[in-house]
């Protein structure tokens, strides 16, 4: 995939946003089953840069990730 797409798993999962070269690059948001999402910037397929943690229930958290691990929240 390359461009802006939306892909779900067949557990539930799903990523929509942008992609190059098949891998998450970008700005895109991913949601797990359970109802949890990351929504933000994406570098290699990993999380990385500024995102939102958003819970089931929709509250926001703002943090900072590097390399698909939070280093730390700005809020």
């Amino acid at each position: 995939m390359h461009g802006v797409g939306k892909f779900t798993w067949p557990d539930g999962r799903w990523y929509d946003g942008d992609y190059i070269e098949d891998r998450k690059e970008g700005n895109g948001k991913f949601a797990w089953p359970n109802g949890k999402m990351y929504e933000g910037q994406w570098l290699d397929g990993k999380q990385h840069g500024v995102g939102y943690y958003i819970t089931r229930k929709g509250k926001r958290r703002r943090g900072e990730w590097s390399n698909g691990k939070r280093t730390k929240w700005l809020e």
